[in-house]
């Protein structure tokens, strides 16, 4: 009888003065301020940025230093076995992961180091690879097919990027198509003269990407030229692929070295309004150049 009264009592003040929704509001409580959430910085990493370029991007955006994301992006880390398949432990690459940061934008947090910066771009860059396919094939399919490895596919889609840089309609799908098949071309019939694959690309990503860095590290200058230079007019030169990818690709320069257009192309060039020309000789491509787009 006692407990009764006594809980009585106690709703009876209770109403008298909160009411019941002062009741409710005492039992339950309603946050007044949100927890605050950590900062983040969206970081665009271009097609055919150098992993150097996309540093000083992440130190601009806040997200860490850039000499701690380059000395992170010297080694990839385990755990992205797929992504890089046929990296190995190649002596003559500036950045083991140079070239596997694909153009994109990413949302990172800020105020961290070099190790999570490269996971980060890494997990998404994994994500991405894993999401292309084109005409029901996957890339690790179509890769297989090719009979080439993921760390030759990345490399050649840098040099598209380079040679074709583009944008994601149809049409430049198809453009890019064409510039992997002379590559591509090049590459598989090195009987027809083509021992290197003549792209200017893999010399300027040494001699403008990467000099002030190689100089401002007392690198060898002229192993890293010999290592990327594909360009038969020096004497310093690789035949084939260089020894690792010149920038950051997109995902249209991955398709494009993936899925080549079936020509007969070996030669093509720009002109001044940045239209394309196939030949598939090299007088025809040499005499047009010469007399009508030389610039």
């Amino acid at each position: 009888m006692k407990k009764t009264v006594a809980v009585l009592l106690l709703v009876t003040i209770m109403l008298t003065f909160g009411g019941c929704a002062g009741v409710k509001e005492y039992l339950w409580p309603t946050p007044t301020t949100a927890a605050p959430q950590a900062p983040t910085s969206d970081i665009m990493i271009v097609p055919g940025w150098s992993i150097v370029q996309v540093a000083e991007a992440l130190e601009k955006g806040e997200v860490c230093s850039a000499e701690s994301f380059l000395e992170a992006a010297k080694v990839v880390p385990p755990g992205y076995d797929t992504l890089v398949d046929g990296l190995g432990s190649a002596d003559g690459y500036l950045f083991a992961a140079e070239g596997f940061l694909i153009a994109n934008t990413y949302n990172m947090s800020q105020n961290k180091d070099g190790d999570y910066a490269l996971h980060r771009l890494l997990n998404i860059s994994s994500q991405t690879l894993d999401a292309i396919a084109y005409d029901g094939t996957t890339a690790y399919a179509r890769a297989e097919q090719l009979g080439m490895n993921m760390f030759e596919v990345f490399t050649l889609a840098s040099i598209i990027q380079y040679e074709a840089n583009l944008g994601s309609t149809d049409k430049d799908f198809e453009i890019m198509q064409q510039v992997s098949s002379v590559f591509h071309n090049r590459l598989d019939h090195p009987y027809s003269g083509f021992i290197y694959i003549g792209s200017d690309a893999t010399r300027k990503y040494v001699e403008v990407k990467m000099k002030k860095y190689i100089e401002d590290n007392g690198l060898d200058y002229n192993k890293y030229f010999e290592g990327y230079c594909t360009n038969d007019s020096y004497d310093l030169k690789t035949a084939g692929l260089p020894v690792g990818p010149v920038g950051a690709p997109s995902v249209m320069a991955i398709k494009a070295a993936l899925w080549p257009a079936d020509t007969n192309y070996y030669f093509f060039f720009t002109d001044k309004d940045n239209n394309f020309h196939f030949y598939t000789n090299y007088e025809d491509f040499q005499n047009e150049w010469n007399n009508k787009y030389k610039h």
